[in-house]
């Protein structure tokens, strides 16, 4: 079995100021979109213009949030993971750890982004914040609540991953 490339990066962006919390985003609403409306990390698939998947995180940061992000800030180069519903076909993804002090200012694009979040790394590792919810019919996923709705699926995983959960 040849290995596969990931078409995809992340950028998880961890701040230690005013208490270690990662940048969450809420999806824009999009009917094409299968992930419309759920939380994520900024990132996306790469383009032609990008020379690595590691410019490819930096410029959807910068597309989606108005961070900019340089590879001096990279901390970790995770191992490629397998994001979307169809796992016999998923997006290979490959996640980059960025760590700032403070919280930057963040400018959402309203094409893409609905809300930012700042997580808490505290609240999301105590698990009785964590809820067993129906998100899709008759599957229910391990999921946390944020706002109105719950962080849950690949981003989830990621996170629990990062914080040895």
């Amino acid at each position: 079995m040849e290995a596969q490339e990931a078409t995809a990066a992340v950028a998880i962006i961890k701040t230690s100021s005013p208490q270690e919390s990662f940048l969450i985003l809420r999806r824009a609403s999009h009917p094409l979109d299968p992930w419309s409306g759920h939380f994520s990390f900024p990132g996306g698939r790469r383009e032609q213009g990008d020379k690595n998947l590691l410019q490819t995180s930096i410029r959807e940061t910068m597309e989606e949030v108005g961070i900019a992000l340089t590879p001096a800030m990279m901390q970790a180069r995770l191992p490629i993971t397998p994001a979307g519903r169809n796992m016999k076909a998923p997006i290979l993804v490959q996640p980059f750890i960025f760590c700032l002090y403070n919280q930057p200012s963040v400018i959402p694009d309203s094409r893409e982004v609905q809300s930012i979040h700042w997580l808490d790394a505290k609240e999301f590792q105590n698990l009785e914040n964590h809820r067993q919810v129906e998100l899709l019919p008759d599957r229910v996923f391990p999921a946390f609540p944020l706002g109105n709705y719950y962080l849950w699926g690949f981003t989830y995983t990621l996170l629990k991953s990062i914080l040895n959960m």
